[in-house]
């Protein structure tokens, strides 16, 4: 039997979303044929063995259960060895539900790179540039696709000319958001001028370079590609919004949000997306999945959004969704992105011999 080691939890600022995601895939691993290694990050960084009930990692009370037990991080392949117990914990690939910075920025996949070990997910690259908006247009415009006008800022050495000449020539509603965060988090729709520099403090509280984004009017869509080298590409989804814009309460409780799967959009436009998804995949040696978002204006032009390479990962979350309308189960995902894990690894060996 597989042994497969499920990291949850983490340091970012979507760590809570990391326990949801996590719990969804513990309970439906249960069913499957694997042995699961439960492995735990607490929000300070410490990371725990951990041998307690699913529920717990949900509630987040996981790290008072008396089995948690410590971990250290060992660089020769074998993993991850256990302070208690001076054992070694052993497993053939690690999934790693880890949301945000230092989740999916790239960082924990270079830590896993040097442990020399099998890991679900995308590569140091792909995360990076990938959750690094800015860098992610700029690559994506090198490949000819575009994302709607944007100004970086540094929120500790404000230009505010700059900031109020790219507000003018924009004009509002104008979008504020960090330019390394997830979930929404710190972004803004601001309506006038008044509220530009709340926004860009907000925003300053995740990160201190800031998006200045000129406003889309049209639709989101979302893109779901699960693959290495052959490519699984499953329905174009659409996020329909009562009011307002897919902030970080809407993404998780759709409380006036509505996500439309297959999305009622041209023929055209879906082909569009598809194929601008599989190119910038490729183009960032994207590795196991990734959600690649766009907007879609009334005129069907197509402007890249942002790439989100360990998208929400419950049963109904956006990128199962659209992997659903082409006939693969959520087991199905999981069980696809383990193997695709150890091919990824196995690959990476053989160009290194």
């Amino acid at each position: 039997m597989k042994k497969v080691a499920v990291i949850f939890g983490g340091v970012s600022m979507e760590h809570e979303v990391s326990l949801i995601s996590s719990t969804a895939i513990l309970k439906t691993m249960e069913t499957l044929d694997y042995e699961v290694i439960k492995i735990g990050i607490t929000r300070k960084g410490s990371w725990y063995f951990y041998e307690g009930p699913i529920e717990d990692i949900q509630n987040d009370t996981w790290f008072l259960h008396p089995s948690c037990q410590p971990l250290g991080i060992d660089f020769s392949g074998k993993g991850f060895l256990n302070l208690e117990t001076k054992n070694y914990l052993l497993f053939d690939v690690l999934f790693p539900v880890l949301h945000g910075g230092l989740g999916e920025n790239g960082a924990m996949q270079g830590l896993f790179e040097m442990m020399d070990i099998p890991f679900v997910g995308c590569s140091i690259l792909a995360s990076a540039v990938s959750m690094n908006k800015l860098l992610l247009h700029q690559y994506a415009e090198k490949l000819g696709i575009k994302s709607t006008p944007t100004l970086q800022i540094n929120a500790q050495k404000l230009d505010k000319q700059a900031i109020l000449e790219f507000a003018r020539i924009s004009g509002y509603p104008l979008f504020v958001k960090p330019n390394e965060a997830g979930s929404s988090k710190g972004i803004t729709r601001i309506e006038k001028e008044e509220e530009l520099f709340e926004a860009i403090h907000t925003a300053s509280e995740f990160d201190k370079n800031i998006l200045l984004q000129q406003s889309v009017t049209g639709v989101e869509i979302g893109c779901s590609i699960i693959g290495n080298d052959e490519l699984i590409v499953g329905e174009c989804d659409k996020v329909d919004l009562e009011s307002g814009f897919f902030n970080y309460v809407e993404k998780y409780n759709l409380i006036t949000a509505k996500i439309e799967v297959p999305a009622k959009i041209s023929q055209k436009a879906t082909e569009k997306i598809k194929q601008q998804s599989q190119e910038l995949y490729r183009a960032l040696e994207c590795r196991g999945l990734a959600r690649i978002d766009f907007f879609v204006t009334e005129d069907d032009d197509i402007l890249l959004n942002e790439i989100n390479t360990m998208p929400g990962f419950t049963a109904h979350s956006r990128l199962p969704m659209m992997m659903s309308e082409i006939g693969m189960s959520y087991a199905n995902i999981i069980e696809k992105l383990i193997e695709l894990g150890e091919e990824s690894y196995e690959n990476k060996l053989l160009t290194t011999r």
